[in-house]
């Protein structure tokens, strides 16, 4: 099966997007703050990025992320501080908290991995690690040259 890279990129933002449907169902608990979940784990795998930057990820507006960032301050999951470099920018990092969170909505996730991850040989399991590596990596050096 032969596709271009916008339909490889609508498929894999369709399994992601079903993926989590399906866990949802599984886990009612879930679907309250699915956004801050969301926004948690995005964090938890990227390490500090800029707000902006978030906001794109995610697919939400700057003004919401703002809104969820701010819920998710008080409950004491993140923090926003200045980047260094460049004042009007914030950085985005997990707290302890924060940390702990998001192991805790991963381990909810076990059940729903575990289905994502079956139709999947050892190989296949394998090479999809070996790409979303590099995939992960080349958004973390392209984070670390727009902070």
């Amino acid at each position: 099966m032969t596709m271009n890279d916008k339909a490889l990129a609508e498929l894999f933002y369709d399994v992601a997007r079903i993926s989590h449907q399906h866990e949802t169902r599984r886990d009612h608990s879930l679907i309250y703050g699915s956004g801050q979940s969301r926004c948690l784990l995005t964090v938890s795998g990227l390490g500090p990025v800029s707000q902006r930057r978030l906001a794109s990820i995610l697919g939400i507006r700057s003004a919401s992320l703002s809104e969820l960032l701010g819920k998710m301050e008080a409950r004491g999951w993140v923090a926003r501080t200045p980047h260094p470099e460049d004042g009007r920018t914030y950085l985005i990092a997990l707290t302890e908290e924060g940390k702990a969170e998001a192991m805790r909505r991963r381990a909810a996730d076990n059940g729903a991995t575990g289905e994502l991850l079956e139709a999947l040989t050892a190989q296949q399991r394998e090479q999809l690690a070996e790409i979303l590596t590099v995939i992960k990596e080349h958004y973390q050096e392209l984070d670390k040259q727009n902070l």
